[in-house]
């Protein structure tokens, strides 16, 4: 066909093509196309030969502009090589990156390298199954979900983004929130991962999870996937008590079976949270956007109570709310055994705030209870007839006494095919018995035998032992040297001191027989094995004198000589800098809460009771900041619930002679 110019006439277009015009050229191809398809059926020959007219007259008419015609090619001399990049003449080159876009995106990689490192895949000894968790100590210690280790029992392995595979043992578990702590053994130096802050995340920011999602991870380089914050402080119903998600952070990152346990982080490489939930619906188990993940406030709060190697519980108020026809939060009903009532609270008392959480709906103060463990003791702030109250209640546990043991036991899984990879076709489920001679702490053939200790209501006792030794290990170079530690005679051992702010001396004074206490001109004396609750009861100043005797002891004997010795964990003390670690010890017919720095060991406050329904004795030491080691306490003071009762000086400790009363009454003359 000839183009000899540029005219249309109603049914034939005549273009004139320029060489190397390439707008031209590509316009009649489409042109050309278009009017070879006029015949088909159902076409409008007219109206699509005018389009395509008018498409090849605009292409003309730009055809003398320079700006859009290609350069003609121009053939390299054969001993000169093209340059690698040529640009026309009278185009613009395609922007690349922007230098921030790329200093981001190298940010990102590093964030994902460096979480990587700490991101654990965890399996069962035969490496079948499998699940994920995240080391957040140098010495070894693994966050992790209680779904993910309970059903390998007591023993799994660990793998890490170096390659290795690292022998485990369960230390803690927490079935209420869902939560357990294993410990890896092979080395003390682990990467960890840094703990973020759960409060201060927002919907829309960045994060990532990383993981063994379907048991990906063989070679044990886990899977991180990325997405958004979607939601936060949502709220998982519970199956019964126990897997209950409260406060929880929701994501649309990729959360998968074998995810779960595994580490959710922030854009900085920062842990946030412990993946755990997906919401699947009807789509199978696979991600459908909507992911779970326990915040790490919540693992943190909980951590210190794990290493105990305890079966670890949640906490209850004592009391249930409702919310009015104001749209207030009430108090609806209430326990009168409990601490929130004894504290002030009643029937009717709107709920204000709870912890560092402001409380607006019923479902936000069940969602902040579900981030502490039992007995925290935690602000709470309520209006009531005569205003606005704050104060400080002590949290009860959910359950009652081994009821969770309990339901752990009925629940337990112990031989079925772990999550995350299918059984094989004809595959048969275990043995039990062969799983239990697998599980025995005395099989020999297991490295980790010596680090396993059942006991009821621990998921490990070894871990109990170990952590008490810490404190005592830690306290060692600070023991006071005590007068009368070494005699061989019985003695009465003698506390001095004064009332601050007057004249009053006080004295407390204990020997094998008998514990004394004076106060000005007035004595008390109670056995040294028995007696002593009525005086806890009736909220007697006498208890000091049984707490300087348990100091006394415990620097003098060790704690384990005095009682049924319990380490219970870590928690928060009014008036104290961080979580102290909370030993426990049965003195007959009262326990004590022993209250030690996380920092040197130095006992902080001791806690006496006879049950839970009532105020306990509740004795603080106070140091001198620049105390130097073995140094005696400098203020001592007795407190009932939030009522300050006695603060004394203590001036000394001394040794006093010991004749027994009883022994010489009944000697012959």
């Amino acid at each position: 066909m000839d183009f000899p110019g540029g005219r249309y006439n109603g049914s034939i277009v005549h273009v004139a093509v320029p060489q190397g015009n390439w707008l031209l050229k590509n316009s009649l191809r489409f042109a050309l196309n278009v009017i070879n398809r006029t015949n088909l059926p159902g076409f409008l020959p007219n109206r699509w030969i005018h389009l395509t007219a008018l498409l090849c007259m605009a292409a003309a008419a730009c055809a003398q502009d320079p700006a859009i015609q290609a350069p003609a090619t121009q053939q390299a001399p054969a001993t000169q090589q093209a340059p690698a990049t040529q640009q026309a003449p009278g185009t613009q080159q395609a922007p690349g990156p922007a230098a921030e876009v790329l200093s981001a995106q190298q940010r990102r990689i590093e964030a994902m390298r460096k979480a990587s490192l700490a991101t654990v895949g965890v399996f069962g000894l035969d490496s079948q199954g499998g699940g994920s968790g995240v080391c957040i100590s140098p010495d070894g210690y693994v966050l992790t979900n209680f779904h993910v280790s309970s059903p390998f029992g007591h023993r799994m392995r660990c793998g890490m983004n170096d390659g290795k595979m690292y022998e485990a043992v369960v230390a803690g578990i927490d079935p209420t929130g869902d939560l357990a702590v294993l410990k890896m053994f092979g080395r003390d130096d682990f990467p960890t991962a840094s703990i973020g802050d759960s409060d201060r995340i927002r919907v829309g920011q960045w994060c990532f999870a990383a993981g063994n999602p379907f048991v990906l991870a063989t070679n044990l380089q886990p899977t991180v996937t990325y997405g958004l914050i979607s939601g936060v402080r949502r709220y998982q119903y519970p199956s019964g008590t126990i897997l209950e998600y409260s406060d929880c952070i929701q994501t649309d990152a990729s959360i998968n079976p074998g995810n779960s346990g595994g580490p959710l982080f922030n854009a900085d490489g920062e842990l946030i949270g412990i993946n755990g939930r997906c919401s699947f619906e009807k789509r199978g188990r696979v991600n459908v956007g909507v992911g779970y993940a326990i915040s790490i406030k919540q693992a943190m709060n909980f951590f210190g109570n794990l290493r105990s190697g305890r079966i670890v519980d949640h906490a209850t108020l004592g009391l249930t709310v409702a919310t009015d026809n104001q749209g207030h939060v009430v108090v609806s009903n209430i326990l009168e055994s409990s601490d929130a009532y004894r504290r002030g609270l009643r029937y009717g008392d709107e709920v204000l705030r709870l912890g560092d959480r402001d409380i607006a709906t019923s479902n936000q103060l069940k969602n902040v209870l579900g981030i502490y463990p039992d007995y925290w003791r935690v602000p709470l702030r309520f209006r009531n007839e005569q205003g606005v109250q704050d104060t400080a209640i002590r949290l009860q546990s959910l359950h009652q006494t081994g009821e969770l043991e309990k339901i752990v036991e009925g629940s337990s899984e112990r031989g079925r095919q772990p999550p995350g990879r299918p059984k094989a076709p004809g595959q048969k489920d275990p043995d039990p018995a062969e799983s239990e001679v697998a599980e025995s702490p005395k099989n020999s053939k297991d490295p980790l035998a010596s680090q396993y200790e059942p006991r009821r209501g621990f998921g490990n006792y070894y871990f109990n032992r170990s952590e008490l030794d810490r404190i005592l290990k830690m306290q060692e170079p600070r023991r006071p040297n005590l007068p009368g530690a070494s005699s061989q005679e019985p003695v009465q051992i003698r506390f001095s001191g004064k009332v601050i702010g007057e004249d009053t001396l006080v004295e407390s004074k204990f020997d094998p027989v008998k514990i004394h206490w004076t106060l000005g001109d007035k004595t008390d004396s109670v056995a040294v094995k028995s007696g002593w609750n009525p005086w806890v009861q009736k909220q007697s100043p006498l208890p000091i004198a049984i707490a300087l005797r348990l100091w006394y002891q415990w620097h003098e004997q060790g704690p384990r000589k005095l009682g049924e010795t319990t380490y219970i964990g870590q928690s928060p003390v009014l008036g104290k800098q961080g979580l102290l670690d909370d030993t426990r010890i049965v003195l007959g017919e009262i326990t004590a809460e022993v209250y030690t720095s996380g920092a040197n060991g130095d006992i902080e406050l001791i806690e006496l009771y006879n049950d839970r329904q009532t105020d306990p004795a509740e004795i603080y030491f106070d140091y001198e900041p620049q105390a130097p080691a073995g140094q005696l306490p400098s203020r001592i003071r007795l407190q009932y619930g939030l009522e300050s009762r006695l603060v004394f000086e203590l001036s000394g400790v001394d040794v006093l002679p010991f004749a027994n009363p009883d022994a010489a009454a009944g000697a012959q003359p």
